[in-house]
């Protein structure tokens, strides 16, 4: 059985994800409030979270070499990362020392270089492949769900990773923090690459101060 997934972001009025002051506070708060037991992020959006709030040259240190001990009575999620191409090779050791998740785990395809399987394996990263060219999403989350008990993710990555988890099915609701801007052209948008209608279902909406309203979508699965 696949876990629940929960895609949740703040968006403008014209469904942009950047460009506009956004309330991160509120944004993770509702977040955290869905109790996910593992963020999905995208590589992309989690090798630009490094290069915009850290000084991607540090170095790993010893305790970066090592799978940190993870107690099952642990409550904080873990870090799921899509990353097959291996974009992350060299920058995993800032999601390992980061205080909110307590583990990484890294999903990649068959056609993930091998170098950067090795870098897995000597880091002790547990990993998941799934897919051919591209990760097979479907497979990486029910195997997520046998190898690691998880029954419920959540993501606020990239339109890209949001996108490819509406195309693959796999995607249960739509969590969405909207906010009384039109972030105009040339700004983010939501949902990219998915190529045909996908029905929603509105099963909550509740304001949430200066003007913003938090909306929830089931999403109608495809026959």
């Amino acid at each position: 059985m696949s876990p629940r997934v929960i895609i949740h972001t703040t968006v403008s009025l014209d469904s942009a994800t950047t460009g506009y002051d956004i309330d991160i506070g509120l944004h993770y708060e509702i977040l955290l409030a869905f109790g996910p037991e593992a963020m999905l992020v995208g590589s992309t959006t989690a090798r630009t979270g490094i290069e915009t709030f850290m000084d991607i040259d540090q170095p790993e240190g010893p305790a970066d070499l090592r799978r940190p001990a993870v107690s099952p009575d642990d409550p904080r999620p873990i870090g799921v990362f899509v990353d097959s191409r291996g974009v992350l090779k060299g920058l995993l050791h800032f999601y390992r020392q980061m205080e909110h998740i307590k583990d990484v785990v890294v999903l990649v395809s068959a056609a993930t270089p091998e170098d950067y399987i090795a870098y897995l394996r000597e880091r002790e990263y547990p990993f998941i492949r799934c897919g051919a060219e591209r990760v097979d999403l479907k497979a990486a989350l029910d195997e997520l769900e046998a190898r690691f008990g998880i029954s419920r993710v959540a993501t606020d990555s990239g339109g890209g990773l949001s996108g490819a988890l509406i195309e693959a099915g796999v995607a249960d609701e739509v969590s969405l923090v909207v906010t009384p801007t039109i972030a105009g052209a040339g700004c983010t948008k939501l949902f990219r690459g998915v190529d045909a209608p996908v029905d929603l279902e509105l099963i909550g909406s509740k304001e949430v101060g200066k003007g913003r309203v938090h909306l929830r979508y089931g999403v109608r699965k495809k026959e």
